[in-house]
């Protein structure tokens, strides 16, 4: 029936007319009692969720995404160099990175949103491969990280301006040209001062990311917007805004004591502002060794996951320690229903940043063999390396979260 439309009814001329009209009135009535009826229990089906049908009365579906988080992405001119090797004629500027993360890679891209601390500057092929104290890799660098499955790139660490403002400004433009969330070094202040967030499986993520200090400059001696600092007052700002634009706050965190397997006092008061704040996690980078894993409860009840140290993800140390090839990757889920916005799954797995003279990989630990084991230049004063990769693990992470070893 038409909206709008009314039937009209004639009246009858006699007697017979009128028992028809009446049998005529009464199977209408009882047409009307039932397509009535039929929509009344449609509806009432659709609310109680037991047809297809979406409308207001329905409570939201679940939204999952999974997550990958790892270390420090440090290459120095060594492992530049087997990158050239890689790629053919040791010499010719060509360079291949992609089989450093080969074994590593399948964890990587099998998550939703995978997320890496780039270190280094990629300033530039001109400056070429440099290792310590000031680092720069190639710009194939980039592509092969990209490939490898990140998504989300923070750069805020003590290397950004190892070589300057044009590497900076190198290196910035080759991460905005790939589809991913970059953060913690800038050109522009509006880039450095906005929120920036990425969306995925219907749930949007605001990634921030500060440094404690750059090597070799006071932080007057650079623009203001080219690195993210770590100041207070940046920090709580930076999250209230990012809480109303976001579903999940991610902190990206460059600090801490080297080789120093707890927290320190500096990182135990920014985790603790952080939390209070309203952020869901933390994540560190710096020390170049794991820390704990931990839950911090803000003062509004909240309860912010920090990751103190992921550890390194690709390095060479010149006088490699056991602690500094264990390094971790964190897993994790991050969920979004009707009930609010929460963190489940939480997973630990440890990597081995494994160091051979001519090759040069990232292992999850429960793939790395005792053949590889023994290869490895730093863990020969070891009788057993792959059960004191377990032990360190478990020690430093402590009981209260799955470790997939």
């Amino acid at each position: 029936m038409s909206k709008g439309y009314k039937p009209t009814y004639r009246r009858p001329d006699n007697h017979a007319s009128s028992l028809f009209g009446r049998v005529v009135l009464i199977c209408g009535a009882l047409a009307i009692v039932g397509v009535g009826s039929f929509l009344f229990f449609h509806f009432q089906s659709s609310a109680s969720g037991n047809d297809a049908g979406t409308g207001a009365q329905q409570a939201p579906q679940e939204q999952r995404v999974s997550f990958v988080a790892v270390g420090d992405n440090l290459p120095d001119e060594v492992l530049d160099q087997y990158a050239d090797a890689c790629a053919g004629e040791v010499g010719d500027g060509l360079y291949d990175y992609h089989p450093i993360y080969s074994e590593i890679k399948p964890y990587i891209e099998s998550a939703d949103m995978a997320y890496v601390d780039f270190e280094t500057p990629a300033g530039g092929d001109d400056i070429g491969p440099k290792g310590y104290p000031s680092f720069n890799t190639t710009d194939t660098e980039v592509d092969a990280v990209y490939d490898t499955g990140f998504d989300l790139i923070a750069s805020a660490t003590n290397h950004s301006y190892d070589w300057g403002w044009d590497a900076l400004v190198h290196s910035v433009s080759l991460w905005k040209e790939k589809p991913v969330l970059y953060v913690g070094m800038a050109t522009t202040p509006e880039d450095a001062y906005s929120i920036h967030t990425y969306e995925k499986n219907g749930i949007t993520f605001a990634v921030l990311d500060y440094t404690y200090g750059i090597n070799g400059y006071d932080e007057d001696e650079v623009p203001s917007f080219a690195v993210n600092y770590m100041h207070e007052d940046r920090i709580r700002s930076d999250i209230a805004e990012a809480r109303q634009v976001s579903d999940f706050v991610i902190v990206a965190m460059h600090w801490g004591t080297e080789n120093q397997t707890t927290p320190d006092e500096t990182q135990q008061y920014y985790a603790q502002l952080i939390a209070d704040a309203g952020a869901d996690l933390v994540i560190g980078s710096h020390p170049h060794v794991i820390e704990p894993l931990t839950w911090l409860e803000g003062v509004n009840g909240n309860k912010t996951l920090v990751a103190y140290s992921l550890g390194n993800f690709l390095s060479r140390h010149e006088e490699p320690a056991p602690i500094n090839e264990l390094e971790g990757m964190l897993q994790c889920d991050f969920v979004k229903d009707a009930s609010g916005t929460h963190i489940d799954n939480i997973r630990w797995t440890p990597l081995i940043n494994h160091t051979e003279e001519g090759n040069y990989r990232i292992y999850a630990l429960k793939d790395y063999t005792p053949e590889l084991a023994a290869r490895h230049i730093s863990l020969t004063g070891l009788d057993d390396p792959i059960a004191w990769f377990k032990e360190q693990t478990r020690e430093i992470i402590g009981p209260d979260f799955v470790i997939d070893d």
